[in-house]
């Protein structure tokens, strides 16, 4: 959801509507939608879609196979936001103890508040030791706080299929299905860890027979009558996502499925417990491009509501319908378009427990009727949040703010007028039955940053990020960081040599500069036109005033950012937006950039002349997003490249400006990586982010160690920078806000060593990826003997394809991979003691 561009959407004449002045101009298409495709098709491409299986194995191999660093230095230590909620997508009450809530983030797992959300350290992360991101349900077993049921994976879209939005995915992270905490303990109760695009959208557990627990998926409708031990699926209609049980009769239960135009949607009823369905029809729309979300009152459960979304864009239309009869018929009651363009996102119906008359729904914002629904009232208004340094745990805006996308809510149990509310914002709160609200994000530390991070050169306290949906924030020293922007934060710049002189962005390089500190901002983007990234990149180099910024061609200010031009003959790099930039370190005319694969593979392009001429430095680099760069502060020929996706190795270096490259990564998860960093001092020293934490090589990237302790589990790490002066470095999170950690000292003893040449070298295969065979190069210093072989990631040894005595001198072998599988692959040469791994991925 973009700041800059929603507004309140005009309102049939059924509405009583109530005024708050003027409100920004419409947004027309879902700005979650672009945010949520971008995150995907970066770890899906060259796919349509994210591979069945993949970051749960990164995960348990990292932990298996990487120790931690020798030296290695205290832990890594959290600096916020801590008064700035992120993306939240369910929340429980403890069935014995209210105050202690638990709230599902869209990307940083599971978390914990033992004082009711209240206070500037109200929440702590929940610990499953299992790669646990995206928490999109939760239920407990009734009256009984020890037995929690977790539902996995943030999916709004039926794997590719997304009503004609090509080559879309539409989540926001992967699944591992359900996971159940009992007796102290968490296992896996559907073990989806192999089925990564799963995801679990609802659960309910039966009130009279708690060991019949009901799962709302993506893969259709589940039934536990085990207590979770085993699960099996009772209706087939795929995107599942809200299950309602009879409180007085559970073998009653109302499903809603579909979205985004998938097959079959609509309201489900089974009244034999599961064993049979029919559909319901009389009086509902006859079809809907988004979800379906219900409710019904507790003491007259034939009292239904539905909230009915229909697509991304404005004027898509909402409906909320009502059933008197326990679902034999509907009518539907209001038209108001309370979800906008996030029908197929966030929104929901809630109605009082003691008054039935007394109805809320939310969206975008909130909005109350106390008359069936026929009218409604405005409550919160999304664009009223304040900027500047709100209090952890303290109000965040108005009475009437609520962050925009309310994706969940839950009722006191004891007290009906207080509800909690799930936002991209994080948690609200409100006393009032739907009054007024107020803020609960003290120390809930979800924030989704972005690529494009930055650190002051002068003061090591002061830093910079943006944030899905929650605009651009400064750390100055405190976890309670100061809010500058709205929209999706991008890429931030601080410079050098002044750092009261700041650069921000929103999507699509809406550009902005600050000369105050961030008290004032204004616009200064380069004119539109061409394609660009939805979270597109800049850079500034230092000491000169000069900008370079990426749409699909590289634009360059003398005047920071005053006025711009293209440099060069304004022939674009190729047919796609250009996706990351990099500036060597004192040669500012030196510029690299890449491309993402939107309409063509995407590639490396280097300019040695400030961006009038550029060469194309790709390569044999495998088809990828292509993350982010790194290049040598001691030489600009020495540059590094981590790439997006599943299958291939994951960094790559070139002593040769960018031709040639090597493959580094042998020994990392594989598991898509966004950012590479070099300790400014020691450039031998690589760390590296991926969706599974960090890892740093001390070598150049001969070997590579864990670096992630102190991370939550299964971090997903968009951006790296180290800070020269206090040899530290920064992790920015997708879904776990910020961290901090000391760099590895430097090795301690530097006095030259004369190398020993090895008794072979194993080169890059070529061509990688190949089908069905490709060569393996390799040298040998000195005659004896050779061992080649080629293993699968599951370490079982597939061929041998030399073993025995070689003469000094190049030589090369044939692989041939007929009758083996797609996927990647690990060639080994062993030689006089020593041992060398390359990864080569055979695409058939």
């Amino acid at each position: 959801m973009h700041a800059s561009r929603l507004a309140l959407v005009g309102l049939l004449p059924l509405v009583l509507c109530t005024s708050h002045g003027p409100a920004p101009v419409p947004h027309k298409i879902s700005g979650a939608l672009e945010a949520l495709d971008a995150w995907s098709r970066q770890r899906a491409y060259p796919e349509a879609t994210i591979p069945d299986e993949g970051h749960a194995l990164a995960f348990t191999a990292a932990r298996r196979n990487l120790r931690a660093a020798d030296g290695a230095p205290p832990p890594w230590a959290a600096i916020g936001p801590h008064n700035i909620g992120g993306r939240t997508l369910s929340l429980a009450l403890n069935p014995e103890n209210p105050s202690t809530i638990y709230a599902g983030s869209a990307s940083g797992g599971l978390w914990r508040s033992w004082t009711g959300g209240v206070g500037a350290d109200a929440w702590d992360p929940v610990t499953t030791n299992f790669p646990l991101l995206a928490v999109s349900a939760l239920a407990f077993a009734p009256g009984d706080s020890t037995r929690l049921y977790v539902g996995t994976g943030e999916v709004y879209a039926y794997q590719n299929i997304e009503g004609g939005i090509a080559d879309r995915v539409t989540r926001g992270s992967y699944g591992i299905g359900i996971l159940k905490f009992e007796d102290g303990v968490w296992r896996s109760s559907l073990d989806w860890s192999r089925s990564q695009k799963r995801g679990v959208q609802d659960l309910a557990v039966d009130p009279l027979h708690p060991e019949r627990v009901w799962a709302a998926t993506t893969e259709g409708t589940y039934l536990s009558e085990d207590a979770g031990s085993s699960w099996n699926r009772v209706h087939d209609v795929i995107m599942a996502t809200d299950i309602l049980l009879d409180p007085q009769d559970p073998s009653r239960v109302f499903i809603a499925c579909g979205n985004l135009f998938s097959a079959d949607h609509g309201l489900y009823r089974t009244t034999d417990g599961g064993v049979s369905f029919t559909r319901l029809s009389q009086g509902l729309p006859a079809s809907y491009g988004g979800k379906a979300l219900l409710t019904a009152h507790r003491e007259v459960p034939d009292l239904l509501y539905a909230s009915i979304g229909n697509g991304y864009s404005s004027g898509s239309g909402t409906w909320l319908c009502r059933s008197r009869d326990g679902g034999d018929s509907w009518n539907i009651v209001s038209t108001l378009d309370y979800s906008t363009w996030q029908g197929w996102f966030s929104h929901w119906v809630d109605l009082h427990p003691s008054d039935p008359t007394d109805v809320l729904v939310a969206g975008v914002d909130v909005w109350r009727s106390r008359n069936s629904g026929r009218n409604f009232k405005q409550k919160s208004y999304w664009y009223l949040r304040d900027y500047g340094q709100p209090p952890a745990g303290g109000p965040e805006g108005p009475p009437d703010y609520v962050h925009s996308d309310n994706h969940a809510r839950v009722r006191h149990p004891e007290d009906p007028n207080t509800i909690y509310m799930a936002t991209d914002g994080g948690i609200f709160r409100s006393l009032d039955g739907g009054e007024s609200f107020a803020g609960l994000n003290g120390g809930y530390q979800v924030t989704q940053f972005y690529p494009g991070f930055s650190n002051s050169a002068q003061d090591s306290l002061v830093a910079m990020g943006g944030m899905q949906d929650n605009g651009t924030a400064i750390y100055r020293g405190s976890r309670e960081w100061y809010r500058v922007t709205g929209g999706d934060g991008s890429w931030t710049a601080i410079v050098p040599e002044d750092d009261s002189v700041l650069y921000a962005s929103s999507q699509y390089l809406n550009l902005l500069r600050s000369e105050d500190s961030g008290e004032s901002w204004h616009s200064i983007s380069p004119s539109p036109g061409g394609a660009t990234s939805f979270i597109a990149p800049f850079v500034v180099a230092p000491a000169t005033g000069v900008l370079y910024a990426g749409r699909d061609v590289v634009h360059k200010s003398l005047d920071r950012g005053e006025s711009w031009f293209i440099p060069g003959d304004g022939v674009p790099l190729d047919d796609n937006p250009i996706l990351t930039l990099a500036l060597a370190p004192s040669f500012s005319e030196i510029v690299f950039a890449t491309t993402a694969p939107i309409s063509s593979r995407g590639g490396i392009f280097r300019s040695t002349s400030g961006g009038v001429h550029w060469e194309n430095a790709t390569g044999d680099l495998p088809d990828r997003y292509l993350m982010d760069l790194a290049i040598d502060p001691r030489d600009p020929e020495i540059v590094y490249v981590v790439l997006g996706g599943f299958g291939t190795s994951h960094i790559f270096r070139s002593d040769r400006g960018g031709f040639f490259w090597q493959d580094i990564g042998a020994g990392l998860p594989d598991a898509p990586t966004s950012a590479v960093a070099l300790d400014p001092h020691h450039p031998d020293h690589i760390y590296v982010g991926n969706d599974v934490g960090v890892f740093v090589s001390t070598d150049a990237g001969e070997t590579w160690s864990h670096f992630s302790e102190g991370l939550l589990d299964a971090s997903i790490v968009m951006d790296l920078v180290a800070i020269p002066s206090t040899r530290r470095i920064r992790a920015a999170t997708h879904g776990a806000g910020a961290w901090e950690r000391t760099l590895l000292a430097p090795p301690l003893d530097i006095t030259p060593q004369t190398p020993q040449a090895p008794g072979a070298v194993l080169d890059p295969a070529q061509p990688n990826p190949f089908n069905p065979h490709t060569w393996i190069p390799f040298r040998v210093n000195a005659a004896g003997p050779v061992r080649i072989s080629v293993y699968d990631l599951s370490g079982r040894q597939v061929r041998v394809l030399q073993d025995g005595p070689l003469e000094a001198g190049q030589h090369k072998i044939r692989f041939n991979a007929e009758g083996l599988a797609s996927g990647t692959y690990i060639y080994r040469l062993e030689s006089q003691g020593r041992t060398e791994d390359r990864r080569m991925v055979l695409m058939k």
